[in-house]
């Protein structure tokens, strides 16, 4: 089933919930996951979300985030990392909520669930700690803007991934 099918309709609720998930995105991000919506779908979709308060536009327009206290406290490179990772798994999924720390996000598939978890130099003990308590059969993707990053996870024994994102969004993914 693909991510427009399920979202169809619904749009404006997804748009919420996945600015709450990730706490922000860039705007180019959010319109690539609803090109399927004409401009003018979108644009009044966008619209009646922020006359409603619903979410909030940097001044230079590159950033969406549901208000802006939460743009200050959000880590905004591994948030937009791991939604360019969730635009690539975005047609396996079909359903996902707010991730179990370290992950910002938790995907179900039909047979599988996938944690997307940011890597930084700051989270790499809590990601290794929680490792043991990761079901086996849910696959980690490990999500990182530096490879250098990864030297300091330990590695399960299967269903570890990384995705490695550079600054232009492109998404690479190696098996760990």
């Amino acid at each position: 089933m693909s991510f427009k099918s399920i979202v169809k309709g619904h749009e404006l609720a997804f748009v919420s919930k996945l600015l709450t998930i990730f706490g922000a995105v860039e705007e180019r991000q959010m319109r690539q996951l609803f090109s399927h919506l004409s401009d003018s779908e979108y644009g009044k979709i966008m619209t009646r979300l922020y006359r409603e308060g619903f979410f909030y536009r940097t001044p230079e327009a590159k950033y969406l985030t549901s208000t802006r206290v939460l743009l200050d406290k959000v880590n905004i490179q591994s948030s937009v990392a791991c939604f360019w990772a969730f635009l690539e798994l975005k047609d396996r999924i079909c359903d996902f909520c707010t991730g179990e720390t370290p992950a910002i996000i938790t995907l179900a598939a039909k047979s599988t669930d996938y944690d997307l978890i940011p890597v930084t130099a700051r989270n790499t003990q809590l990601i290794n700690d929680s490792a043991e308590e990761l079901p086996e059969k849910t696959v980690r993707f490990l999500v990182t803007r530096d490879l250098n990053l990864l030297t300091g996870i330990e590695r399960r024994m299967k269903n570890d991934y990384a995705i490695h994102v550079d600054d232009r969004g492109v998404v690479e993914t190696y098996e760990l």
